[in-house]
């Protein structure tokens, strides 16, 4: 009988066992080390690369692939699977200056500054190209890779913005939902607080207002920004 985690991991003997490795932040010296360990501590897969955008891509016409390459070779040498991660989930400084367009806007309408991670606006035209070309140089250099088990997307899924652009995505959203103005008055039950709208150019995300929110405006909006980090992965 085969093992029940062979069908969510075909090339992983046994149980799947490990966590998130970031060998970039350490010299390279001890990445030798980790891997004895990791396999005296019976690891067999790790996650990497997933904060790896300014090492693997640091400048608009730099690519440098020597690192993922040492580090996905020493993996594969030790018979330790890699869950590859296409390291999109937080673009370096440079990208945020090149392209300030794509920092997040937060629900009190001020665009954020770059400094920590995740400061994306996924409805950002220029972030959605750019991760779809990291992703392809990925998929195209690593596809065969004797470590490569697994694809990582992204990285922990909670990003929204609350931009022009992601507004106008959202009446868009609602109207595919709902079919019309009276449809989503309907659904928010928006005579409560007199909230009945007579256009969509009315229809905004949740942003910081005097009261809270109408429910129904906040659950169609978290499902919107599900449905769009869905659409950029799937993308």
């Amino acid at each position: 009988m085969a093992h029940p985690n062979s069908d969510i991991i075909p090339t992983v003997e046994g149980l799947a066992y490990g966590g998130d490795y970031n060998p970039e932040q350490w010299p390279r010296e001890v990445w030798d080390e980790d891997v004895r360990l990791m396999r005296e501590a019976g690891v067999n897969i790790v996650s990497v690369n997933i904060f790896a955008w300014a090492s693997v891509h640091p400048g608009p016409d730099a690519w440098d692939f020597e690192q993922l390459d040492a580090i996905m070779d020493l993996l594969a040498s030790a018979g330790i699977k890699a869950d590859l991660a296409t390291s999109t989930a937080s673009p370096p400084p440079w990208f945020s200056q090149l392209h300030p367009e794509t920092l997040p806007v937060n629900a009190e309408g001020v665009r954020l500054n770059s400094g920590a991670r995740a400061e994306y606006c996924p409805h950002a035209p220029a972030f959605q190209a750019k991760v779809v070309e990291m992703a392809s140089r990925l998929a195209e250099r690593y596809a065969g890779h004797p470590a490569l088990a697994m694809w990582h997307v992204g990285n922990e899924y909670y990003r929204s913005c609350f931009c022009d652009a992601a507004a106008d995505a959202f009446r868009a959203w609602l109207q595919d939902r709902h079919g019309s103005l009276s449809g989503l008055n309907d659904a928010w039950g928006t005579t409560f607080w007199s909230q009945t709208y007579t256009d969509w150019s009315q229809v905004l995300p949740p942003r910081i207002c005097a009261e809270t929110p109408n429910p129904g405006l906040l659950l169609d909006w978290q499902r919107f920004s599900s449905d769009a980090l869905l659409r950029l992965f799937r993308s």
